[in-house]
């Protein structure tokens, strides 16, 4: 099943690997800085370093809310994130996200921790937790964290708030 691949991917990320309706309700997750760069008369700076404040736009492409996982009555969304990544090299994350079942929705929210260390675009990001490690690439205030897993690639973009 592609979704549990998808949900497997996201628990790698978070601190809490809860269970609910037998799908895993960890999401990676990012939580708020305040981002870096001026204005100038043509507009805002470009960032010459990922730190900063994001805020998740995509997941596989798709606006939030964004289904990871449905199956007939089930529906399983991220419903939005927040990243900061601060000078010191650490990272924090928070993740909301919504389940839906004939009769009953409910809102989850996670959160992790941990440090990043940045080499050209790419940034390698560890969950101090529990040591799991993944990768993004960096540009032009846009964060792009994607994991292939089982054959299945699942992409997660930030935009740099400004």
């Amino acid at each position: 099943m592609k979704g549990v691949s998808v949900l497997r991917f996201l628990s790698h990320w978070t601190t809490k690997l809860g269970r609910r309706s037998g799908v895993a309700i960890a999401l990676v997750a990012l939580a708020a800085l305040d981002a870096c760069g001026g204005e100038s008369a043509t507009g805002p700076a470009e960032p010459t370093t990922p730190v900063g404040s994001y805020t998740m736009t995509t997941v596989n492409g798709k606006g939030l809310p964004a289904s990871l996982f449905a199956d007939g009555g089930f529906n399983y969304e991220v419903t939005s994130g927040n990243l900061a990544l601060t000078a010191d090299g650490k990272f924090s994350a928070v993740t909301a996200f919504r389940q839906t079942l004939p009769g009953s929705v409910e809102n989850f929210t996670d959160s992790i921790s941990g440090t990043w260390v940045q080499s050209g675009s790419n940034l390698q990001i560890t969950n101090t937790t529990d040591g799991t490690a993944g990768s993004a690439t960096w540009g032009k205030g846009v964060l792009t964290l994607s994991n292939v897993d089982g054959g299945v690639t699942t992409t997660v973009v930030y935009n740099l708030k400004k």
